[in-house]
């Protein structure tokens, strides 16, 4: 009797189990045909963006195309209705994503402003020249491709190393490794320029007794208040790609004074800081008139 009853217990939980299980399939089946039908119509959707992308994508690549020629060989286009909406729509993407290209190419070659000049035989690179956020001069080399990339025109300044910086360079397979260097001879030589020239008009008590074309080379007179000491400060810019100097010196009748600390630091203040501005501090601290 025991084991029977232990029997009919076992099925009866067996069949209420199999129920549960029943109840929990169910509700399941619709929520899952649910799930894989939105799925189905997401797919769809994209599909159709795809193929609108595509055709989209072609009708611009017509189009550019169609304007490279016009700005090479100023050919009309051909079979574009000029009254058309969707023309002159894909007509200002076409030239959108035209911009988009120029834009990235202007990032890759670092800034610099190129024209293609004699049908794309040639360029026009334009460098302008900054300092403290003051625009300059603006250099421009005009360049051979082929049958090698070479200089054929310029109006870089004389005494800036234009040709020992081509001949250094890989200018064949890499154009920036000329304007990089070249930028950073102009942009200093910009600077140091401008520092004299702010030298002279800020600091009417200091003379300039020398300067050379380049700017790389500027001696000064100075003038101790207390003692009334003449101090000759003369300012070496032996790296040419920079506007700070590599080499301070002083001299004066008091052979004491230019290796006192105090010049000492203003030695250090001029190699660190532009010198019109390492004078108003020299100024301010009552050590030059």
């Amino acid at each position: 009797m025991e084991g029977a009853f232990t029997k009919g217990v076992l099925s009866h939980l067996s069949l209420l189990e199999a129920k549960a299980r029943s109840r929990k399939t169910q509700p399941q089946q619709p929520s899952r045909v649910r799930e894989l039908k939105a799925k189905a119509e997401a797919l769809m959707r994209q599909r159709d963006q795809l193929r609108a992308e595509m055709e989209t994508h072609q009708h611009l690549k017509k189009l550019r195309v169609s304007m490279d020629k016009r700005c090479t060989q100023e050919e009309d286009e051909e079979g574009m209705d000029e009254d058309s909406e969707d023309s002159n729509l894909l007509r200002l993407m076409a030239r959108h994503t035209q911009l988009k290209d120029l834009l990235h190419a202007y990032d890759v070659i670092g800034g610099y402003n190129i024209v293609k000049t004699r049908q794309g035989k040639g360029v026009c690179v334009s460098m302008a020249t900054a300092y403290e956020g003051v625009y300059f001069e603006t250099y421009n080399l005009e360049m051979d491709l082929k049958p090698t990339v070479r200089i054929s025109r310029h109006n870089v300044p004389p005494f800036i190393p234009l040709n020992n910086l081509a001949e250094q360079s890989n200018m064949q397979a890499e154009i920036r490794t000329l304007l990089d260097p070249l930028s950073q001879h102009l942009n200093a030589f910009a600077g140091r320029k401008q520092q004299l020239k702010l030298v002279k008009e800020l600091h009417k008590s200091v003379e300039v007794m020398e300067s050379n074309v380049l700017c790389s080379l500027l001696v000064l007179m100075f003038t101790v208040p207390r003692e009334k000491t003449a101090v000759l400060c003369s300012l070496d810019y032996s790296d040419c790609t920079r506007c700070l100097p590599t080499r301070v010196h002083f001299e004066c009748d008091d052979k004491e004074l230019p290796d006192s600390p105090e010049w000492k630091k203003y030695r250090s203040l001029l190699m660190e800081t532009p010198v019109h501005k390492a004078l108003i501090t020299m100024r301010k601290m009552g050590n030059i008139l």
